[in-house]
């Protein structure tokens, strides 16, 4: 087989030459159509290793693309072709991601990073505080408690974690932790003064439901937004003479005398329905037979979203305010 360079022959698949131009292709997924047999590249091996030098030549096998034949000079130019440098991340970079105070320091506590969050509770830009020592940039934290929990995990490379009355903000309180990492010192803190005055809050209601009951002139209850009894105290209980367990899920405008029941419902429905509290006079139904006037108080119950129901305080219209002698003498 003789051919002028530039103008190549091929044959068939039975080796037969033609004189159709060789096509050659660069996609390897297209190779297959116009690639070169394994038995054809043998036998002609001269003729597609001249060609090779001018573009890639595709052997296939039974169809299926197995290898490709190039010149030196590409090969030696695809070796010498350094890889991809994969950008390598800073691992503090996450910090910026967290919806926490993060400062890192380094073993002398001088600040090698400081996210976002934290920069806006300590009122300091990060530029402020980076490459200096962390208590002259925020001397608010020495002396405190922040500052001995950062130092357990310096001197003993011990993690730690506590709820702490804030250095930077008064009467706020921080939720902290600090943990040794590759060398470094991270400190994460968030303010949790809100978290804190709503669990004081409870504790609060907790209690005046315990004097209430102590009291045992105060009804508690409370109901859902559909008007069911959701708690009741003793109380209230001893008023109807029905066991809590018999309240529970009951709707409470039906423990109402019929003649109360309307005006009562109505101031009800209209405290859920945030029209503010309510004030009336009412009678409940009671077991032993007996109904006693009370006033009733009605609340609207806020939570977290939304109105949660409402509730009712309730105590005996004759109640006396003073406590002691005949006379309605306040007794000390």
């Amino acid at each position: 087989m003789e051919s002028e360079r530039g103008k190549f022959h091929r044959g068939n698949g039975n080796g037969i030459e033609t004189n159709e131009p060789l096509q050659l292709v660069i996609d390897p997924a297209t190779a297959k159509d116009t690639g070169v047999p394994a038995a054809n590249f043998i036998r002609c091996f001269s003729k597609w290793r001249d060609e090779a030098l001018v573009k890639p030549v595709f052997v296939t096998n039974h169809g299926r693309v197995t290898h490709a034949l190039v010149g030196i000079e590409r090969f030696i130019e695809i070796a010498e072709k350094p890889a991809p440098q994969v950008e390598s991340a800073n691992p503090f970079e996450l910090a910026e991601w967290i919806d926490e105070a993060v400062i890192i320091c380094d073993s002398k506590l001088v600040v090698e990073s400081m996210n976002r969050v934290a920069s806006a509770i300590c009122g300091i830009s990060a530029s402020q505080c980076v490459g200096r020592e962390l208590y002259d940039c925020l001397p608010k934290l020495q002396g405190t408690l922040f500052e001995v929990n950062l130092m357990r995990t310096v001197q003993a490379n011990e993690p730690t974690s506590a709820d702490i009355p804030s250095p930077l903000r008064e009467d706020g309180w921080l939720r902290m932790q600090t943990f040794p990492l590759h060398g470094r010192n991270v400190l994460m803190f968030r303010d949790i003064t809100e978290e804190v005055n709503r669990h004081r809050l409870a504790d609060v209601k907790a209690a005046l439901i315990e004097a209430m009951a102590i009291h045992n002139a105060i009804g508690y209850v409370r109901v859902c937004v559909r008007g069911l009894i959701a708690r009741v105290d003793e109380p209230f209980c001893d008023l109807v003479g029905l066991p809590e367990s018999r309240l529970l899920g009951a709707r409470l405008g039906d423990l109402v005398v019929r003649e109360k029941r309307v005006p009562f419902k109505a101031a009800l429905e209209e405290t859920m329905g945030g029209a503010g509290a309510r004030r009336i006079i009412s009678k409940f139904i009671s077991n032993r037979g007996e109904t006693e006037e009370v006033v009733a108080a009605i609340v609207q119950l806020q939570g977290a979203y939304g109105a949660e129901g409402a509730v009712i305080l309730l105590t005996p219209v004759n109640l006396d305010v003073g406590i002691g002698g005949e006379d309605g003498a306040e007794a000390f």
